[in-house]
């Protein structure tokens, strides 16, 4: 199981949910924020801010990016504020990313060889704790500096479930978790934590702390279908490689040759209760998260069809 690894449908997002005005600036800031160097140019950059430059060139779908810059916009967060709120959960995201593709040993993410595969373990763990201490740096350029403590323990809170869910993913190869309780439990801290963030933020940001819990419900629900669809996508890896699987443990609990047909079912439910939820989240916040799901639900179904 990859955190985060998901792939989320590649149809056209509705007019009304894009958000690429900003996309390019937090782009930038990621750039700004992981080159903090004396030098002036790319050969003289420390290997781990090029694995770091290397890592965050190879792309993504930046969706809690996507999900930050649309909470902030329907709820008033000035564009600046929500740039930086969106480069933080970023960098966090990826930060997560590169540190676990080298604890499961994964040579290969979006199409190219992970950090760890082409820089060496030493400079993969540098390059994620730089990432991870760029988000905190993010957070600094808050307009509103009263809001900065609230937002930075909020980011802690998160950061350490999503440190605590891989080291119960990690602690799983060994003593695997023999219930879907403790598997959802699991990915809530590695998947879950990070999605719902981006919203959360939004609403810290904008002064509107009651609706938080809301948030987390709905972005948990997502994260634990959006896992189980990548599980099933790449169940054969996870076989392999004794990772976390939803399929393998619903084998393990004696489903047989029916796990792939409860997986799936599992998946849906809890992408359609995430869309139902997103869809009551105050002032359409909820909207692109509950497109996502909606999009997930529909590649699922026409893939095992």
């Amino acid at each position: 199981m990859s955190v985060g690894s998901a792939r989320p449908s590649k149809c056209v997002l509705p007019n009304m949910l894009t958000h690429d005005y900003a996309l390019p600036a937090v782009e930038r800031l990621l750039t700004e924020l992981i080159t903090v160097s004396s030098g002036s140019s790319d050969e003289e950059l420390p290997a781990t801010m090029k694995a770091a430059r290397y890592h965050l060139a190879a792309g993504g779908h930046r969706v809690r990016a996507k999900l930050a810059l649309h909470g902030c916009r329907r709820l008033g967060v000035a564009t600046e504020d929500a740039v930086v709120i969106a480069a933080a959960v970023e960098l966090l995201h990826n930060a997560s990313l590169v540190h676990d593709d080298l604890q499961d040993r994964e040579k290969m993410r979006r199409g190219k060889p992970t950090v760890w595969a082409a820089f060496g373990q030493d400079v993969a763990i540098c390059t994620g704790d730089i990432l991870l201490s760029a988000a905190y740096g993010a957070l600094a350029g808050v307009s509103e500096t009263r809001l900065v403590p609230l937002l930075l323990r909020r980011v802690h809170e998160r950061t350490a479930m999503v440190i605590q869910g891989q080291c119960r993913e990690l602690s799983s190869k060994d003593r695997a978790a023999t219930s879907l309780e403790k598997y959802e439990s699991i990915v809530t801290g590695k998947s879950g934590a990070l999605l719902s963030l981006p919203l959360e933020l939004a609403f810290l940001a904008a002064r509107r702390e009651g609706s938080v819990a809301c948030v987390q419900e709905a972005a948990h629900a997502f994260g634990i279908g959006y896992q189980m669809v990548d599980d099933i996508e790449d169940f054969e890896a996870d076989t392999d490689g004794q990772n976390l699987n939803i399929i393998l443990l619903l084998q393990a609990s004696g489903e047989g040759e029916g796990a792939f047909r409860l997986a799936r079912n599992l998946a849906l439910e809890r992408l359609e209760h995430a869309e139902r939820l997103a869809n009551s989240l105050p002032e359409g916040t909820g909207l692109l998260l509950s497109y996502f799901a909606r999009a997930l639900s529909e590649r699922l179904r026409a893939n095992l069809s």
